[in-house]
């Protein structure tokens, strides 16, 4: 046993501790570092889009039948709901009241928190796969359907992505972010949140590094973590404009600052200066930064688009 851990140690140095942060074997992991390290790649390195989107659909297969023979059972609908309580309560006041489209939906637990919390006008969830029980949802529209050429008559006052972008091989991102931007109404709103590469990995790759340092980049599932700067310049050259995030302090963003709005112009002078990026990267609690600057923005689309 001890020669295994140490074996472990010197491949996958972050190994145990990751095991025992989220609750799987260290086989599942390094099996599934393996998996994800290859197709992350193929997908990077790919310059066909149609080819892309082959290797996404095989990924993902390959993911959910791995996935589905190691994952735990997570407990009622009311407790997976109830997961997405924070991101409910940190956007409650851009979410209140409006017509809603979820990329990257999952299995709908953000869009059902909101129509047991929230007033809403209608919900819609897209992915490229949602499960049967899904489809005839009386409250909720899912739509099974790729998110990088995503296209909708209907349109929505708000967009919302969690954890999702980073998923897209780099060559897709602007691709997405248009459809994202023609899924809304003039004046429409959209709500991004993804890791931060500066203060990455943040997949699988946490094997290798579990510091959220930014040491390295993400090797698996994770194709494209970002920083503020680089989505703010994104999503500008789409046509967004009015940028805003929240306080980025762990805990208490989702509570005491849960309404507070603020520039991203502080963030990003942060990411760009290697003094200050040193300073929060060197501050530690368990082995890990606090304060990961995770990419949080809203933004506007113009009245006249």
């Amino acid at each position: 046993m001890t020669h295994i851990s140490k074996t472990n140690t010197l491949v996958f140095p972050d190994i145990d501790a990751y095991s025992k942060e989220i609750g799987l074997s260290t086989e599942v992991l390094k099996e599934a570092y393996k998996i994800e390290s290859h197709y992350h790649e193929l997908l990077v390195n790919e310059q066909d889009g149609q080819k892309r989107e082959k290797l996404y659909d095989e990924f993902y297969s390959n993911l959910l039948n791995f996935y589905g023979r190691t994952a735990k059972t997570d407990g009622s609908l009311d407790s997976r709901i109830a997961t997405k309580d924070p991101q409910v309560s940190l956007f409650e006041k851009e979410l209140k009241g409006k017509s809603i489209i979820d990329f990257g939906c999952g299995e709908g637990y953000f869009l059902m928190n909101i129509q047991k919390k929230l007033p809403y006008k209608k919900l819609t969830g897209v992915d490229v796969f949602i499960p049967d029980s899904l489809k005839s949802h009386q409250k909720i529209k899912f739509i099974e359907s790729g998110i990088i050429h995503f296209q909708s008559e209907e349109k929505f006052e708000l967009a919302f992505s969690d954890n999702v972008i980073e998923h897209l091989a780099p060559l897709d991102l602007m691709d997405h972010l248009q459809s994202v931007y023609d899924s809304l109404l003039p004046e429409g709103k959209f709500i991004l949140v993804m890791p931060n590469r500066l203060f990455g990995p943040m997949d699988v790759t946490r094997i290798l590094d579990n510091s959220s340092s930014g040491r390295i980049e993400a090797k698996g599932g994770h194709l494209n973590e970002s920083t503020y700067h680089e989505m703010v310049d994104a999503l500008s050259k789409v046509g967004f404009g009015n940028f805003q995030t929240v306080l980025p302090i762990p805990k208490y963003k989702y509570t005491l600052f849960k309404n507070n709005r603020i520039r991203p112009k502080g963030i990003i002078g942060i990411e760009k200066s290697k003094f200050l990026l040193n300073i929060f990267r060197g501050i530690k609690v368990n082995g890990r930064c606090p304060i990961r600057f995770t990419v949080t923005l809203i933004c506007q689309k113009p009245e006249n688009r």
